[in-house]
């Protein structure tokens, strides 16, 4: 099964671009080697030697220590989604560009946002092989001291705003990451007045959270039924394949009580008609595919065999018109390439008939985004 004929070309909704030389939140690195006398000689080899101990956030999010040491721009994006013509049919028509805000500091948050807007959204895409910008989603916690004045200014600055990303996400073991210890979750009167600017300016809120925090979400839906709420990475179910951390997913018997209580949220989540689910992520390390940051899976064949119920789940409670693919690049690509994640998700919904296919790979983020 291919997209060729269904749509001219794939929207790839989730990816990060980045220049540790350049991106604000990878410069605060250069701390550690400051002082180094070889800085201003070498400065990227000074750079990648900072970036050698990984940052706490990144190593619990199972991050291969080599993705954020390395730039990852249009020109890197293009040349490694060249393959997916050969497995779809079709590739890349072009990409909603998600700020990581992985790790650092120095900088205040939204500065940082602020500085990552400018840097990506002047990157050479549509050049080349490299596919065009359709948008871009900007990080920002509704509940922050000036996050609607924040907010405010980078879409003075450009067009191509389309979204907020909240990294709200919080675990009970310790060994999974913390995005967020902010007291009062999604429903304290002062991110709800945050809130309220993304409403205003017509943007889509993106969630990164797990799936065991996804009830929140419903009561954020009702009470902004206009506002678009995007699920990252299907709604992140943590150690559902096998064990991540001290103690999530370390027996068959938990993992199916991660899954049940997965499906029911989602279940849950797809009675809201302004809730989106990103189909992303689908190689992330935190679904439990092994210990090490890389090569955990065995190829496309493996992939599609664990995700299929994942996606199939959602797919059938959210309907063709309300799921969103998207590569979550380079991230995931040390377990999985964009061509594998294609092919495996092909293989999947298949089958589901030419309007799914349409509308997941393409017609929905082109609606979401507003992609030209």
């Amino acid at each position: 099964m291919t997209l060729s004929g269904v749509i001219p070309g794939i929207v790839d909704a989730h990816v990060h671009f980045y220049d540790p030389m350049r991106s604000t939140w990878a410069l605060s690195r250069f701390s550690r080697v400051a002082a180094m006398p070889v800085i201003n000689r070498f400065p990227r080899a000074a750079l990648w030697l900072s970036g050698l101990p990984s940052h706490r956030s990144e190593t619990r999010l199972m991050i291969d220590p080599s993705i954020v040491r390395t730039p990852y721009e249009p020109r890197q994006y293009g040349a490694e989604a060249s393959g997916v013509r050969r497995v779809a049919g079709v590739g890349i028509d072009a990409v909603i560009g998600v700020e990581a805000h992985w790790g650092g500091s120095g900088a205040t948050k939204s500065d940082t946002s602020f500085a990552e807007t400018r840097y990506v959204t002047g990157l050479p895409f549509g050049r080349s092989r490299a596919p065009r910008l359709g948008g871009f989603v900007v990080s920002g916690d509704p509940g922050a001291p000036g996050f609607a004045d924040d907010l405010d200014d980078q879409l003075r600055y450009t067009g191509l705003v389309r979204g907020v990303r909240c990294k709200w996400a919080s675990h009970p073991d310790p060994q999974v990451v913390h995005a967020s210890r902010r007291s009062g979750g999604l429903s304290s009167s002062t991110f709800l007045r945050g809130f309220e600017a993304i409403e205003r300016h017509d943007l889509a809120f993106h969630s990164f959270a797990y799936s065991h925090q996804l009830g929140e979400l419903d009561l954020l839906a009702r009470r902004f039924p206009t506002t678009t709420i995007v699920v990252e990475h299907l709604g992140l179910p943590v150690g559902v394949f096998g064990p991540v951390g001290s103690e999530t997913g370390m027996t068959a018997a938990a993992r199916a009580e991660i899954l049940s209580l997965w499906r029911d949220r989602i279940a849950m989540l797809a009675a809201r008609s302004n809730i989106v689910v990103k189909v992303s992520g689908l190689a992330l390390g935190l679904l439990g595919y092994g210990r090490e940051t890389s090569g955990n899976i065995g190829g496309r064949d493996i992939l599609a065999e664990m995700i299929g119920p994942l996606v199939l789940h959602v797919v059938d409670r959210f309907g063709p018109d309300r799921v969103v693919f998207g590569s979550d690049m380079p991230v995931d690509r040390p377990n999985a390439t964009i061509d594998v994640v294609v092919g495996a998700l092909l293989d999947v919904v298949g089958d589901r008939g030419d309007h799914l296919l349409a509308q997941l790979f393409a017609k929905n983020a082109q609606r979401i985004y507003r992609v030209d």
